[in-house]
């Protein structure tokens, strides 16, 4: 979810629009790095171990995905006393009912040097038992840090947030109470942080809002109460020509608020899971956001391209694929885990069991459909992230999936990192970051 369950997502050309948002800085600062976009510079990758720089052991357990700033890589984790459930790969239908695992354990913020991979510090934030329960592919560490030149924010859905200056040093930290969550699946949203200020969605089955705080003394701006059920999507601060806009996509409907937490518009039609999240596309004079959820088991997989401006409920008819604000609709081209990538004004969906759907950002309409990325892949949760003019795709199997995206998309290489991979990668240095279920990798790059 973020696995399952990590701000600043222009310019001339409709490639440079996209691309810059990841080269712009050599940070990748939250969940999709810069902007959320998932997007950033080419890597420098060879065939099989010789990419592999180091692979270094991560206490406890976490899908959160790595974040970056300068030299340093940052990292959550749930640390246990006693062994847990080992993950399941795949998607199943046995076993759903959330669970509380048992025993002594500590959520701890780390940080690694990003050339050598050498731990820096690790900080304990909060200790005691599990509160909450989590569905068997969830961790209670599975939300993404974000982070600027001040601060790591980093969540812990039933347990607490917290933030930490770079130097390991707890500015100040929050308990959450824990709250119900369909079939005890537990929360995953990452927190987003734009100018100062965190946006966490706050789904539940029980109380519902948006919570926006000032990052560097924890202090709560607003919140925005939200008629919505249990969703894991990270919310998407979109800045266009007209304003800046807090996107939160939920199974009811997604919705729009202001940087005070108005309710700016909503719209319906959405999967009975909401996970991926959203992205935006500057094209010459034209701007648009892209809205997506794909349950498997729902007959609604939804893309929407929405343009600024909206107010009011900007939901489309029974047989209708656009309006004022909705520019189009693909309605059976979401995924249900993987947030879609853009990509020279393309988006791309990877779906969870392997295969990849391109269509034109103005328009909608599918350049290629479905094609399998190799035979025998499947088990796709993370997101896709982009390095240059290729995708990189990591695989709940283990390994690492390098495309080059032609006329259709072919497989320049494939690295086997044997271990279970659910994290979103990161993007740094021309090199990858992939969290698996023991260790953290750096794939490529320079050696300094």
């Amino acid at each position: 979810m973020a696995g399952y369950f990590t701000r600043k997502l222009l310019a001339v050309s409709v490639l440079f629009s996209v691309v810059l948002a990841g080269q712009s800085q050599e940070n990748w600062p939250g969940f999709r790095g810069g902007d959320l976009a998932g997007v950033g510079e080419g890597v420098d990758l060879t065939q099989g171990d010789e990419s592999i720089r180091y692979k270094v052991p991560i206490p406890g357990k976490g899908w959160s995905s790595p974040v970056v700033w300068g030299d340093k890589v940052f990292l959550t984790t749930s640390v246990v006393d006693r062994q847990g459930p080992e993950s399941r790969k795949g998607l199943y239908i046995g076993d759903l009912q959330g669970k509380v695992q048992p025993g002594k354990r500590t959520w701890e913020v780390l940080c690694l040097d990003l050339v050598t991979g050498k731990q820096l510090w690790r900080t304990p934030v909060f200790e005691g038992e599990a509160r909450g329960t989590i569905h068997i592919k969830n961790t209670y560490a599975s939300e993404t840090p974000c982070c600027d030149d001040k601060v790591v924010v980093a969540m812990f859905g039933n347990r607490g947030i917290c933030a930490l200056n770079h130097a390991g040093t707890i500015l100040w930290k929050e308990e959450i109470a824990p709250r119900k969550t369909e079939m005890g699946w537990g929360p995953a949203a990452s927190p987003a942080l734009h100018e100062g200020v965190i946006y966490q969605a706050m789904d539940n089955d029980e109380d519902s809002f948006l919570w926006a705080l000032n990052a560097t003394t924890g202090k709560t701006l607003w919140k925005a109460k939200r008629k919505e059920k249990s969703n894991w999507a990270t919310p998407f601060v979109w800045n266009h020509s007209k304003g800046v806009e807090i996107i939160t996509p939920g199974k009811g409907k997604v919705r729009s608020y202001s940087t005070a937490g108005d309710l700016l518009w909503e719209l319906g039609g959405m999967s009975t899971i909401a996970i991926p999240t959203p992205s935006a596309i500057k094209m010459d004079d034209t701007e648009l956001l892209f809205v997506s959820s794909g349950y498997v088991m729902d007959i609604k997989k939804p893309v929407f391209a929405i343009r600024p401006g909206a107010r009011g409920d900007i939901s489309l008819g029974l047989l209708e694929k656009s309006n004022d604000y909705v520019a189009w609709k693909q309605g059976m081209a979401g995924s249900y885990h993987p947030s879609p990538v853009l990509l020279d004004n393309k988006l791309h969906v990877l779906l969870d069991r392997g295969t990849l759907s391109c269509f034109a950002a103005g328009d909608g309409k599918a350049i290629w459909e479905k094609k399998t990325l190799a035979k025998g892949s499947f088990g796709f949760t993370a997101s896709p992230v982009a390095a240059g003019d290729r995708l990189l795709c990591a695989s709940e199997e283990g390994e690492v999936f390098e495309v080059m995206l032609n006329d259709k998309p072919e497989v320049v290489r494939r690295i086997k990192l044997d271990e279970m991979l659910m994290a979103t990668p990161a993007l740094a240095r021309r090199s990858l970051l992939v969290r698996g279920e023991k260790h953290l990798f750096r794939l490529g790059g320079v050696a300094k």
